[in-house]
C-alpha cells in the first residue's frame, strides 16, 4: 500500500516521530485513506479542505456542560480513528494512546440575533478553512455554542481521512449515550468499540485474497471497453488545473412526489435510492448527449465487514457504469439499473485508487479521474437521543470539494432533501437550479408514465430558444444567386486575361488560354449531344485540361460527376450507371477502364477536335437552380449515394469565402484535394473568381508531405486547404520555419496539439466544418492562441440549428444534433427519394418560403459567445483521413466474402490520433473464429480493395465466435475488443525477405524473437523486441558480417527492410550521435535521459512506449562504444559531451534531465553546467542512482577503513535479504559466486580478461568510467532532485530513505516509490507504472 506521490520537502525532512503524543498502535492505511492523502498533497490546501466534514448539533433544553465535555472525550477515548494521524510517507496510521481534545465554548446568547447567527456562520466558515496537519494531528475539532438558556450549538468537524458519513451516526449516538450516562450518574451501556486498525489490517491482507481479485477482474471487466471522458457542459472555462472552491444548493422533494416515485419504485422491484439514481443518470445523459454515463457511488465499508459500530473512514466508491438506449422505457432501464447497483454493491470492497492504476486512466490534472459526478444516499440518522435535551442535526455545506458535482440525498418522506454540492470554478447558481429542475421534471414525467421512452422524456417545462439563437444564425447577405459559377470566372478573365491563372508543374496557363479553352471545349461538348441538366462523368489525372473540362461541362449548362480514376472501377461504374451520366470524359490511358455502356469521349479527341470552335463564351442559359455537380459519399446501405449540388449553393458558398477567410488577387492556392472530394470547389473555383492563381499540384506531390512543403516554400503559395491527417504530413516533413500561410483545416476534428503547431508556422489557421450536402463549409472559425477550437460561425446566408430528438431547439449550453439550413442545403439524393425526405426537412424557423434543413449526424452545443462546439458524430458514420464514410456499405461489401457470416465495422481509436477501421467477423467456419491465419486476412483485404478505395478497407480484422448483444438484442459495438498485434496487420502486407542480407537479417530476428514467417515490414519493438533481445540480434548481426553498428541503429532502423539497407551501404549511413531519438515527436516538454552502467539506452524504449503519445523521450548513449570513437574519462567532460548534444537538437529549452543508476551522476553534472549557462533545468530525475561520493582522493587509512566497514555492512545485509526473500537471495548469490568463480579459472587457464573478451567496446567505455567517478566529486545544488526509487532493495546501501542525495539537493527531493528492484525497473509489468508515475511528474512541470 506504498502510494507514489510527490513529497513536500516540509514533509520529508521535518517530521519527528518522536515528537508529540505516544503512539499506541500502527496500521497500514486502507487504500481509501492513500488516495485522500494523495490528493491532499497534490492539491495543496484547498484539496485538504475539501475534505473537511462539518456537522452541527442544535440542542435544546437545560445542557449539562460538563457532561458534554466529558461525553465528546470519551468518545475520542472509545474510537481509535479519532485518535489517529497518517505517517509521512503514507503508508501507515499511527493511534494515539490519548488525545486530549480541547472544546472552546462561546456564549453567545446576550448578543442580539443577528450578531449571534453572524458569529455562528464566522466559526462555521473558520471550519470549512481549517487546514488539518494529516501528520501531527488531532484530525478533528470540537466547537460549543450558547446561543440562548435553553440553546446550544455544538460543532464536531473532522477530516474525511479519519471518518465518513456512516461514522458520525455512530459517533452521534455514542456521544448521546455517554452525555446520558455522565448526567444521570450511571456506566455507559455501550459494547466494546471495534478498532479501525484492526480493521485497516484485515484490509490491507484482504487485497491479497482471491476475492479481491474477482472483485478488482470485475470492475477492470466492466470498463474494459474504451473509457468516455465524461463531458457535462460548463457553464466557465474548465482551468488548466483542478479549482475545489464550491457552493451547496439545498432542494426539498414535495412530499406527494416523493410517495408516487416509492410507488414506482415498488412496481418495479427496485428501491427509492435506485430509482432517484435512474432518473439523475437519464438527466446527465440528457445535458451530455452521452450514452455512456459513469457515476460514482459511495457506499459504507462498515454495512459489509460486521464492523457496524465502527468510526473511521470506510467509504468505497463505486463507479457505477449504465448504458443507456434511449428507446428502452423507463421502467425497464430501470430494472437495469437496479442489476448494476446491485452487481457494483456485490463488488463493493474495491480500492479505487488501485483500479484506476490497472485501468491506466490518463491522468488529467484539470478533472477529477473517471468519475466528477456522485450520487450519495445517506442513510437515516440512528433513533438516539440527550436526556432533558431535543435535538436536530444539520450537516453543513463545504467550501470546497473534490468533486464536480456532489448530490447527497437525505430525510424522510415528509422532507427529503437533496443537497447540490457543485464546483464554482465551472458551474453558476442557476445551472444547478436547472439541473434540479430537469430532475424533478423527469420524475413527474416517469410517475405518470413509467414506461415512457427515455428519449420521450421530456426534462424541461419549457425550452426558450437561446437568447443569441438569432444572431447566431442572421448571416443573410446579398449574393449573385442566378450567377453561376463559370460566368463569374468569365468575367474575370476578361478583366486580366494575360495574368496567370494556374502553374501545373512548368506549365503556366493564364486566364485567357483557360477561359477561352473552355469556351471551345463547351461548344465541342455540345455539338456532340451534352445539353443543360444533363450529368457527364470527368475521369481525368489531375492537369490543367482537368480544370479547362470541368468549366466547359459547366458552360455547357450540364452537371459533372467527378470520378477519380484511383477508385475501384466497380465503385465507378456504378456511380455512372447511378446518375445515368450522358457522357464519360476521360483519357485515352483509361480507354475501356470501366465496363460500360456510357459513351466516352476523350480528352485528346475534344482538345484538339475542339479548336475549331469559336473561343466566345457559348450561349446556353444555366441559372441558379440548375445542377452544378453530383458528389457520391459513402452509404448505408453498402452503394455510395449522389449530392446534388445546384449552381447556387456553389456560388453563395464560393461568395462568403472572398469575404472570410478572405481572398485577393494577390494570393497563390494550392490544391491537392482529389475532386471526388467537395472540397475541391474551393481550390479550383474560389481563385479563378477573384483573379487569384492556382498552383495544381499532381497525384504524387499531394501524397508527399516532404513535397508538399518545398512546393508552399518555393512557389509562394499563400493559402492551403488540407484535412488535419495531410497537415500532419507536411509539418513532419521537416517543416521548421513560419510562412506567409493562411491555412484552412477541415473534414476531420482538429486537435489542439495541431492547431498550435500550424498557429506558430504561419499566418493564419481556420476551421472549417460542414458536410457535403450543404456544400463544401457551413461554418468557420479563426483560431487564435490559447482559444478553444470549435467550428465558429454560419458562413454567409446558413442556419444552424442545434436540435433534440424531436427537433426542437435545446436550451443553454444544452447538447443536440446540428442542423444546417440555408442557401448551401443541397437539392437531396440522387435516386433516393425516401433518403432525401428524411435526411432534408422543412425549416420550421425562418419564413423563407421551401427553406429545408439538411440533417448532419453531429453532436454539438452552443457555447457562450455564440460559437458551435462540435462533439462528433451520433451514428456509426465515421471519417477517416477526411473522407466520411458509411460502415454500413464497408459491411455489405465484407458480407459478400463467402467465409463470412457477420461482419459488424467500426474506427477505433486505440492510440491518440491513430483513427484506424476494424472488422469484426463471425465466420461460417468454427475453426477461423479463434485465430485468422495472415493469408486468409490478406485475401479479403484484396477483394475489398476490388469495390472500395483503400482509405475504406479495415486496418484489422478480428474473429469471434459471436458478437455481444445489448439488452435490446442490438450488437453492442462499445463491447467490441481491441484488436491485438497479430491481428494488427501493416497496410502494407506480408512481405517475405527478397535478397541474402533480408534473408540473413530475418533469421537472425526468428532465432531471437522465437517467432516466425516475420514480414520484412513488421517493426522490432512491436514483435516484442526489447534491450537485451536487440544485443543478441546485434552481436549476431556484427558475428555473420563483421559490421560493428550501435544498438540504438534499431530505433532508426526497426524493420528488416531498413536494417538490411544499411547493411548493403556497409553502414556507411549510420553516423554514431550520443542523443537516440527513443520516442521524437510531441509537444510536451522533451525527457532526456542518461545510460547507466550497460551504457546503452535500449532498455528505455519500454518505458518510452508507455508513456504519453505526445511525450518526446530522448536517450543518451555512452560515447566509445561503437569502437570508433576514444571514451572520456572525466564526468565533466562527459557532461558537457552530452550537453552539446542536446542543445543540437534543443538549443534553449527548458530541460527536464535524468539518469539512471550510474547515469544519475552524469545528469546532476549535467545539470550543475546547463544553470552555469543560464538555462532552466525543470527537473532532475534519479532512476534508482545512489550519490556515492568517492572516496578516491582520501587518505588512504580513511579509505581502507571505509571500504572494510562498507563490506562488512553489504555482507550481513545479505541475512537481511535472505529474511525477506530466500529463495531469491540465494538464486542471485548462487549466480553471483559462479561468475566470480568462472572469471577466476578463464583468468588462471587462458590468462584472459573475460569481461573484456565478452563486451569488448563496452568493457573499453566501462573502465573510463569508472575512473571518471572515481574522481568526481558531488558538489551541493540549489536544486531539487526528483527521486524515483526502487521499492525493492536488492543490495546494501547507507540511506534507503533518500539514497545519498539529501546533503547535494539543497531545495529538497521529492520521491517516488516505483515497483521491482534496481535491475528490473524497466521490464513488463515494472516499465508500465513506472511510466504511468514519471508522465504525472512531467506533466505537473507544465
Amino acid at each position: 500500500m506504498v502510494a507514489n506521490f510527490t513529497m513536500p520537502k516540509t514533509i520529508a525532512v521535518d517530521f519527528d516521530p518522536f515528537a508529540g503524543p505516544e503512539i499506541a498502535q500502527t496500521a497500514p492505511s486502507t487504500g481509501p485513506q492513500t488516495e485522500i492523502w494523495i490528493a491532499c498533497l497534490l492539491g495543496g490546501d484547498n484539496a485538504n479542505r475539501s475534505y473537511n466534514l462539518t456537522n452541527s448539533l442544535r440542542l435544546e433544553g437545560a445542557l449539562d456542560r460538563r457532561a458534554m465535555t466529558q461525553a465528546v472525550q470519551a468518545v475520542v477515548d472509545r474510537h481509535d480513528s479519532l485518535r489517529s494521524v497518517v505517517s509521512p510517507n503514507g503508508e501507515h496510521i499511527y493511534v494515539y494512546k490519548e488525545l486530549r481534545i480541547e472544546i472552546p465554548y462561546q456564549d453567545l446568547s446576550r448578543n442580539p440575533a443577528a450578531q449571534k447567527d453572524r458569529l455562528l456562520a464566522d466559526y462555521l466558515e473558520q471550519d470549512t478553512m481549517h487546514v488539518f496537519d494529516l501528520l501531527q494531528g488531532p484530525l478533528l475539532k470540537v466547537g460549543l455554542f450558547k446561543v440562548s438558556e435553553n440553546v446550544h450549538e455544538l460543532v464536531l468537524t473532522t477530516h474525511h481521512i479519519i471518518s465518513d458519513g456512516w461514522s458520525m451516526g455512530v459517533i452521534l449516538n455514542d456521544l448521546s449515550v455517554f452525555y446520558s450516562s455522565f448526567v444521570n450518574g450511571t456506566l455507559p451501556d455501550l459494547p466494546e468499540a471495534p478498532s479501525f486498525a484492526e480493521y485497516a489490517t484485515r484490509q490491507f491482507q484482504y487485497l491479497s485474497s482471491d476475492d479481491y481479485l474477482r472483485t478488482e477482474a470485475f470492475w477492470v471487466n466492466l470498463y474494459k471497453k474504451k473509457i468516455p471522458v465524461f463531458d457535462l457542459p460548463t457553464d466557465f472555462p474548465r482551468p488548466a488545473s483542478r479549482t475545489f472552491d464550491c457552493h451547496r444548493l439545498d432542494y426539498t422533494l414535495e412530499p406527494a412526489l416523493v410517495t408516487a416515485v416509492r410507488k414506482v419504485a415498488a412496481k418495479a422491484g427496485c428501491s427509492f435510492a435506485t430509482t432517484l439514481l435512474a432518473a439523475f443518470e437519464v438527466l446527465i445523459h440528457r445535458l451530455t448527449g452521452q450514452n455512456d454515463v459513469i457515476i460514482g457511488l459511495p457506499t459504507a465499508g462498515q454495512s459489509i465487514t460486521d464492523y457496524q459500530q465502527l468510526a473511521g473512514h470506510c467509504v468505497n466508491l463505486l463507479p457505477l457504469r449504465s448504458q443507456i438506449e434511449t428507446g428502452l422505457g423507463f421502467s425497464d432501464f430501470l430494472k437495469q439499473c437496479k442489476k448494476s447497483v446491485l452487481d457494483a454493491h456485490e463488488h463493493q470492497r474495491l480500492t479505487f485508487g488501485s483500479l484506476l492504476r490497472k485501468l491506466n486512466v490518463p491522468r488529467d490534472i484539470s478533472r477529477v479521474p473517471l468519475v466528477p459526478i456522485i450520487f450519495n444516499f445517506n442513510r437515516k440518522d440512528g433513533d438516539f437521543s440527550f436526556v432533558g435535551l431535543s435535538h436536530r442535526v444539520v450537516y453543513q455545506p463545504k467550501k470546497y470539494e473534490n468533486f464536480e458535482l456532489f448530490l447527497d440525498v437525505s430525510g424522510d418522506d415528509q422532507a427529503l432533501m437533496l443537497n447540490w454540492t457543485y464546483n464554482t470554478g465551472l458551474y453558476k447558481a442557476e445551472t444547478i437550479d436547472q439541473m434540479m429542475s430537469g430532475l424533478v421534471r423527469i420524475l413527474e414525467t416517469v410517475v405518470a408514465d413509467a414506461s415512457i421512452a427515455i428519449r420521450d422524456i421530456d426534462y424541461k417545462a419549457g425550452k426558450p430558444l437561446k437568447k443569441n439563437w438569432v444572431p447566431l444564425n442572421y448571416t443573410k447577405t446579398d449574393y449573385p444567386y442566378h450567377t453561376p459559377t463559370q460566368t463569374l470566372i468569365a468575367q474575370t478573365a476578361r478583366q486580366q486575361p494575360d495574368k496567370i491563372a494556374l502553374v501545373f508543374n512548368r506549365q503556366k496557363i493564364s486566364y485567357r488560354l483557360l477561359n477561352e479553352t473552355a469556351n471551345q471545349l463547351a461548344r465541342y461538348l455540345t455539338q456532340q449531344g451534352v445539353q443543360r441538366g444533363d450529368i457527364v462523368g470527368i475521369m481525368l489525372d489531375r492537369s490543367p485540361e482537368m480544370v479547362m473540362i470541368l468549366l466547359a461541362v459547366l458552360k455547357a449548362g450540364a452537371a459533372y460527376l467527378p470520378l477519380d480514376p484511383d477508385y475501384p472501377a466497380d465503385r465507378l461504374q456504378f456511380m455512372l450507371e447511378d446518375a445515368s451520366a450522358k457522357t464519360l470524359i476521360t483519357s485515352e490511358k483509361y480507354h475501356h477502364y470501366l465496363n460500360t455502356d456510357t459513351p466516352e469521349i476523350h480528352l485528346e479527341t475534344a482538345l484538339r477536335e475542339s479548336k475549331n470552335h469559336s473561343k466566345e463564351e457559348p450561349e446556353q442559359v444555366v441559372e441558379g437552380n440548375d445542377l452544378a455537380y453530383v458528389l457520391y459519399t459513402s452509404g448505408s446501405t453498402g452503394k455510395p449515394k449522389g449530392v446534388l449540388i445546384e449552381h447556387h449553393n456553389l456560388v453563395n458558398f464560393l461568395w462568403s469565402m472572398i469575404q472570410q477567410p478572405g481572398i485577393t488577387p494577390n494570393d497563390t492556392v494550392l490544391a491537392i484535394t482529389t475532386i471526388s472530394f467537395d472540397i475541391a470547389g474551393l481550390e479550383l473555383f474560389l481563385p479563378l473568381i477573384v483573379g487569384a492563381s492556382i498552383r495544381l499540384a499532381d497525384q504524387a506531390t499531394a501524397r508527399d508531405g516532404r513535397a508538399l512543403r518545398e512546393l508552399i516554400e518555393t512557389q509562394t503559395v499563400t493559402i492551403m486547404q488540407a484535412t488535419p491527417a495531410t497537415w500532419r504530413m507536411v509539418l513532419d516533413s521537416g517543416w521548421d520555419k513560419p510562412l506567409p500561410l493562411k491555412v484552412l483545416c477541415g473534414g476531420e476534428p482538429l486537435a489542439p496539439d495541431l492547431a498550435d503547431k500550424l498557429i506558430e508556422k504561419t499566418d493564419e489557421l481556420w476551421n472549417v466544418y460542414g458536410p457535403t450536402e450543404t456544400t463544401v463549409w457551413g461554418t468557420l472559425k479563426h483560431v487564435r492562441k490559447g482559444e478553444p477550437i470549435t467550428i465558429g460561425h454560419p458562413i454567409h446566408n446558413t442556419w444552424v440549428y442545434i436540435l433534440d430528438e424531436q427537433q426542437q431547439p435545446v436550451a443553454d449550453g444544452e447538447i443536440g444534433e446540428l442542423w444546417i439550413g440555408g442557401a448551401g442545403v443541397a437539392r437531396g439524393y440522387l435516386n433516393r427519394p425516401e433518403l432525401t425526405q428524411e435526411r432534408f426537412v422543412a425549416d420550421p424557423f425562418v419564413g423563407t418560403p421551401g427553406g429545408r434543413m439538411y440533417r448532419t449526424g453531429d453532436l454539438g452545443r452552443l457555447l457562450e459567445n455564440g460559437e458551435i462546439l462540435c462533439l462528433g458524430r451520433i451514428d456509426h458514420q465515421v471519417k477517416i483521413r477526411g473522407h466520411r464514410i458509411e460502415l454500413g456499405e464497408i459491411e455489405n461489401t465484407i458480407h459478400q466474402i463467402p467465409e463470412i457470416k457477420e461482419v459488424v465495422v467500426i474506427a477505433r481509436e486505440d492510440r491518440p490520433g491513430d483513427q484506424q477501421l476494424v472488422a469484426y467477423v463471425v465466420s461460417e467456419s468454427p475453426e477461423i473464429n479463434h485465430a485468422l491465419p495472415k493469408e486468409l486476412v490478406q485475401q479479403w483485404k484484396q477483394q475489398v480493395r476490388q469495390q472500395l478505395p483503400d482509405y475504406m478497407v479495415p486496418r484489422a480484422f478480428v474473429a469471434l465466435s459471436k458478437f455481444p448483444i445489448t439488452a435490446n438484442g442490438k450488437i453492442d459495438r462499445k463491447l467490441l475488443p481491441a484488436p491485438a498485434l497479430s491481428e494488427r496487420d501493416n497496410e502494407t502486407g506480408f512481405m517475405g525477405p527478397r535478397t541474402d542480407v533480408e534473408k540473413l537479417v530475418a533469421e537472425i530476428w526468428t532465432e531471437c524473437l522465437k517467432i516466425e514467417n516475420i514480414s520484412v515490414f513488421d517493426n522490432f519493438f512491436e514483435l516484442g523486441g526489447h534491450s537485451l533481445t536487440a544485443v543478441q540480434v546485434m552481436s549476431l548481426l556484427e558475428k555473420k558480417t563483421g559490421k560493428n553498428l550501435p544498438l540504438a541503429t534499431l530505433f532508426e532502423y526497426s524493420t528488416i527492410e531498413k536494417l538490411a539497407s544499411i547493411l548493403h551501404m556497409n553502414g556507411r549511413s549510420v553516423t554514431w550521435d550520443s542523443l537516440v531519438p527513443i520516442k521524437p515527436h510531441g509537444s510536451k516538454i522533451p525527457l532526456y535521459i542518461v545510460h547507466g552502467a550497460g551504457l546503452h539506452v535500449l532498455l528505455f524504449n519500454t518505458l518510452a512506449l508507455s508513456m504519453d503519445p505526445d511525450q518526446p523521450v530522448y536517450g543518451l548513449q555512452a560515447k566509445g562504444i561503437n569502437s570508433e570513437d576514444q571514451p572520456l574519462e572525466s564526468i565533466e567532460e562527459i557532461a558537457a559531451y552530452y550537453i552539446d548534444a542536446i542543445r543540437a537538437q534543443n538549443p534553449e529549452g527548458p530541460y527536464a534531465l535524468a539518469g539512471y543508476s550510474f547515469g544519475g551522476i552524469i545528469a546532476y553534472e549535467m545539470s550543475k553546467q546547463l544553470r552555469k549557462m543560464g538555462k532552466e533545468v525543470k527537473m532532475l530525475a534519479m532512476f534508482d542512482t545512489y550519490a556515492y561520493q568517492s572516496n578516491f582522493f582520501d587518505p588512504w587509512p580513511a579509505k581502507a577503513w571505509q571500504n572494510t566497514i562498507t563490506a562488512i555492512r553489504e555482507r550481513l545485509y545479505v541475512l537481511t535479504l535472505l529474511k525477506e526473500n530466500p529463495r531469491e537471495t540465494v538464486v542471485n548469490v548462487t549466480k553471483s559466486i559462479q561468475k566470480k568463480a568462472n572469471r577466476f579459472y578463464r583468468k588462471i587457464r587462458y590468462n584472459e580478461d573475460h569481461l573484456k573478451v565478452f563486451h569488448g567496446n563496452y568493457y573499453k567505455v566501462n573502465e573510463a568510467n569508472e575512473i571518471a567517478s572515481r574522481k568526481y566529486r558531488l558538489e551541493p545544488q540549489e536544486i531539487t532532485v526528483t527521486l524515483f526509487r526502487a521499492k525493492k532493495h536488492s543490495y546494501y546501501v547507507d540511506d534507503f530513505e533518500y539514497l545519498g542525495w539529501k546533503p547535494f539537493a539543497l531545495k529538497g527531493i521529492t520521491i517516488h516509490e516505483v515497483p521491482g528492484d534496481h535491475f528490473n525497473l524497466f521490464t513488463s509489468p515494472n516499465d508500465k507504472e513506472f511510466a504511468r508515475i514519471l508522465q504525472e511528474v512531467l506533466d505537473r512541470l507544465t
